[in-house]
């Protein structure tokens, strides 16, 4: 039975009790390696629930029974009261675009699924606070809010006919612009489509105002770029965020010289805590065939840090499956004859990965539709029958559709899924999907436990800020129900269904697993980095209908108190959680 701590720490004389005090708390701050016990918890380990954890230098070198930890404590410990919460190793988010989340924190929003009348209002009032001929960027709009042929260039014009408008929809990967965009990136008729790009037209020819995949490029090219300081400042809402729910891992899914400056110069100063990925878009369809991308990954090594590993290549197979019909799939779109878009040719990939996978480098394949996904399963195929089994754990992400002969594929070349983003239960994304796709091919979307079944290694992304809320609670309680949060007699791929410990696996150390560094966190045992948190409810008794619900109350990376509910850092002040 365990003692009260006080009582405890007042007959072995060894410790300084702390509750959480602002005092103490400042203390941890100013030392952050100093000795550190966690009782009175539900602690998770490889071997089970244990209630208590001890840390010194950042490292956990004890895990057992409140009174079997104190009695192994040094003297001057502090002791830290988990008060039932549960004590976690840090989540591992597989696919954030973390500058680009934070920056949209600021930029011109309106809610999902946001009727066009409303889309008008929100543009309209962020038009008033900047100077004319300043640029509006926003999203995320959905395609199916609209009547054919209502969403066009004059929708905007009618609101910010000087400043140009750029809103991305919900999958980023198509954008509504207004006339002026278009006149300032010299976008009109006679402009091509580029490849693996689509410039919607009307009966007339002229752009409507609605671009596709690389035809976004036209527009957002001209706009001009954030300075270094307003992305480090996006870098670090977008870390604080994600520190708050847990999640002291990410990969960073596509970043080019710039982003990976700031991210090596916010990690080398310590201003940026968590543990990141970061992986180097490579795109051989750009205007110089992708030898800038080249370039930067042969310079990887300059930009690392002890928190920042830049060892990762993502590129782009497809599209999205929504009403752009740009995912390449097997079969055609429901009442279409499209497949969707293959956007990088099997004898342009597979060397390239053959010769990545040769460095040592993960690769982290755009996939959504299975066609995309069959066609990175081939990829890997070559590079394993090439370099062995014994490279990186190249991801398949997204994987929105799989057909089932590929799915033990990827377990057998020793690869991994990453499941994202957090969208496998109903919601006005995959509304729009279901009529693009039809319900049939829903039955099995975001196929998890199909890729469980089969031994595979299974990571989760929330590919944040294309999904509006990056909270893996949230993720995680719908990974289990595929209801809506807060449960729904609606569900959507219900086979698809895994069990809490599942889900909670998924996050902690197959994620870790597939960073590759399984071997420093993941899990919490003696020898392992605390990367750990503590929740203010135990999620393992609460109904599963309320894991949305669970709070974090204290945030650790390697033993340092990165995040306290109790004095959330400033920079969320007004940010949307």
């Amino acid at each position: 039975m365990t003692k009260n701590i006080s009582s405890l720490a007042a007959t072995l004389c060894l410790t300084v009790c702390w509750s959480g005090s602002a005092a103490a708390q400042q203390d941890l701050a100013i030392d952050p390696n100093s000795s550190l016990v966690i009782v009175n918890g539900r602690v998770m380990t490889p071997g089970g629930f244990e209630e208590a954890v001890a840390i010194e230098n950042g490292i956990i070198v004890s895990v057992g029974s409140t009174d079997e930890v104190m009695r192994q404590a040094q003297s001057g410990v502090r002791v830290l009261d988990a008060e039932g919460g549960a004590v976690l190793p840090g989540l591992h988010d597989l696919h954030v675009h973390s500058i680009g989340g934070g920056m949209a924190q600021t930029s011109c929003g309106f809610r999902p699924a946001a009727p066009p009348e409303e889309i008008q209002q929100a543009v309209a009032a962020c038009v008033a606070q900047v100077e004319e001929g300043h640029w509006v960027q926003g999203g995320n709009w959905i395609g199916n809010v609209f009547a054919e042929g209502e969403q066009t260039k004059a929708l905007l014009d009618e609101v910010s006919p000087k400043n140009p408008v750029l809103l991305f929809d919900e999958s980023h990967h198509s954008a509504w612009v207004n006339s002026a965009a278009l006149v300032a990136a010299g976008v009109n008729a006679d402009t091509p489509d580029p490849v693996n790009g689509k410039i919607e037209r009307g009966a007339d020819g002229e752009p409507t105002g609605v671009l596709r995949e690389a035809a976004m490029g036209l527009v957002s090219g001209v706009i001009p770029p954030p300075t270094t300081a307003e992305m480090a400042a996006a870098l670090g809402i977008a870390t604080d965020l994600m520190l708050s729910y847990g999640v002291t891992s990410y990969t960073d899914a596509g970043l080019d010289p710039i982003s990976m400056q700031v991210i090596s110069d916010a990690t080398r100063s310590g201003a940026v805590k968590n543990r990141i990925r970061g992986c180097m878009m490579w795109n051989p369809n750009a205007p110089d065939g992708g030898q800038a991308a080249l370039a930067l990954i042969a310079s990887r090594h300059r930009y690392a840090t002890d928190r920042f590993q830049p060892d990762c290549v993502k590129t782009g197979l497809d599209g999205v499956p929504t009403e752009s019909h740009t995912a390449a799939m097997l079969e055609p779109y429901a009442h279409s004859e499209e497949t969707g878009m293959n956007s990088i040719a099997p004898d342009v990939l597979f060397p390239a990965v053959i010769d990545f996978d040769r460095q040592g480098l993960h690769v982290k394949f755009h996939a959504a539709g299975d066609a995309a996904v069959r066609n990175a399963i081939n990829a890997i195929e070559a590079a394993r029958t090439t370099n062995g089994l014994g490279g990186p754990f190249h991801d398949v992400a997204h994987a929105s559709f799989v057909s089932p002969a590929d799915v033990a594929r990827v377990t057998e070349l020793n690869a991994s899924w990453e499941f994202s983003p957090y969208i496998w239960y109903p919601s006005t994304i995959t509304r729009d999907i279901v009529v693009a796709i039809g319900p049939e091919r829903m039955e099995r979307w975001i196929p998890i436990a199909d890729a469980l079944d089969a031994g595979g290694l299974v990571g989760a992304g929330s590919d944040w800020s294309v999904v509006p809320s990056i909270d893996p609670w949230l993720a995680m309680e719908t990974m289990v129900t595929r209801q809506l949060p807060g449960g729904s007699e609606e569900a959507l791929g219900a086979s698809q269904a895994v069990s809490l410990e599942q889900a909670l696996q998924i996050f902690t150390l197959n994620g870790a697993r597939i960073m590759g560094h399984a071997d420093e966190v993941g899990t919490i045992e003696p020898g392992k980095y605390a990367d750990i948190f503590v929740t203010q409810q135990n999620p393992f008794t609460l109904p599963i209908t309320q894991l949305h619900e669970v709070e974090v109350r204290w945030t650790f990376v390697e033993g340092e108190l990165v995040y306290d509910s109790e004095t959330p850092p400033a920079s969320l002040e007004g940010v949307n959680r």
